[in-house]
């Protein structure tokens, strides 16, 4: 049986899902003042649809990770969050531009309060622009917008953090440092998987973790073999939380790590699955109705003895043996 291989998603789309999937966790981490005023009780929503809407034609969007969220204050006001996720990051002059004609477009159609943050992915040190000017004879715009560049992040003060999005940053970040060393690519992953593991998260919130990983860092074929197993034995080899194991098992089956394990399934899978069944189907149905059984001998026996029915009595009328008799009698002095 070939191996089957996981579809690779494109970097924008596994930003595009992470920021859903961990949407409280994204704005806590870069908005922090925001985040205290947000009542997370009440639904908040992502307009994927007024995004196509308003820029459906643009050429410029295809390089961007755009996410429109609405979500609501404690005060019950209703508010917009736009997020940018650059993912190509190069030389581009018009950036600010673009981020203000979003906000603009945005605010002209639906009149929403908007805060927009632009989160560089790329490795240009140099590229981060944060506002857009525009001065002609007396007119005058300037519009500025939150930044984070996540080359500029250091590993150490990332791991203090408590916020689960920590880790996301520091899987964007050795993706960028991946792209830069010769060899031995693969130990920044296992490093982001032995952090993952000693955390005590959700099921749900290893796995959304988990998969983002394994987008966003991309091995050679003989470094990602390397890198599966050295994360099965660290597994193996410690306690992992909930989840974790399953979820590793499941990646390492699905891409190819365990081709013995598949191979062995398709020879032995007619003859093992028709065996299974029967013995299962058999032990079952002893199992069912030697309680359905004790269940039945139980209610008549009690019933006998109520009637003041002796031992010899009950063997009699029952057909059971006395050893039955008495096991079920034990029972019913137990309860």
């Amino acid at each position: 049986m070939e191996a089957k291989k996981t579809k690779e998603i494109s970097p924008d789309e596994l930003w595009k899902a992470v920021v859903e999937d961990m949407f409280e966790e994204f704005v806590e981490y870069f908005m922090p003042e925001l985040y205290k005023e947000i009542d997370f009780t009440k639904k908040y929503d992502f307009l994927e649809q007024e995004l196509q809407r308003l820029f459906r034609k643009s050429k410029t969007r295809k390089n961007i990770s755009d996410k429109l969220a609405k979500v609501y204050l404690k005060n019950g006001q209703e508010k917009w969050i736009l997020i940018h996720v650059e993912i190509q990051g190069y030389d581009d002059k018009k950036f600010g531009e673009r981020m203000f004609k979003y906000f603009y477009k945005i605010y002209d159609k639906y009149k929403k309060d908007i805060s927009a943050i632009a989160i560089f992915t790329d490795d240009k040190e140099n590229y981060k622009p944060n506002k857009y000017e525009y001065k002609f004879y007396g007119t005058n715009i300037l519009y500025e917008y939150n930044t984070y560049k996540v080359l500029e992040q250091k590993e150490e003060e990332i791991l203090r953090q408590e916020n689960p999005f920590a880790l996301i940053i520091l899987a964007g970040l050795y993706s960028i440092k991946s792209k830069r060393v010769t060899d031995e690519k693969h130990k920044f992953k296992v490093n982001l998987i032995k952090i993952l593991k000693d955390k005590k998260y959700t099921k749900e919130k290893i796995h959304t973790i988990f998969n983002f990983i394994e987008g966003i860092i991309r091995l050679p074929e003989e470094e990602e073999k390397i890198y599966k197993e050295e994360i099965e034995k660290n597994i193996k080899e410690a306690r992992e939380p909930m989840g974790m194991k399953e979820l590793i098992t499941k990646y390492a089956r699905e891409e190819g790590l365990e081709q013995g394990l598949e191979q062995g399934l398709e020879q032995g899978l007619e003859q093992g699955l028709e065996q299974g069944l029967e013995q299962g189907l058999e032990q079952g149905l002893e199992q069912g109705m030697k309680k359905g059984k004790m269940e039945r001998n139980r209610t008549i026996i009690k019933n006998m003895l109520k009637s003041n029915l002796t031992e010899e009595q009950i063997v009699m009328y029952t057909g059971l043996t006395e050893n039955e008799v008495r096991e079920v009698i034990k029972l019913i002095n137990e309860e």
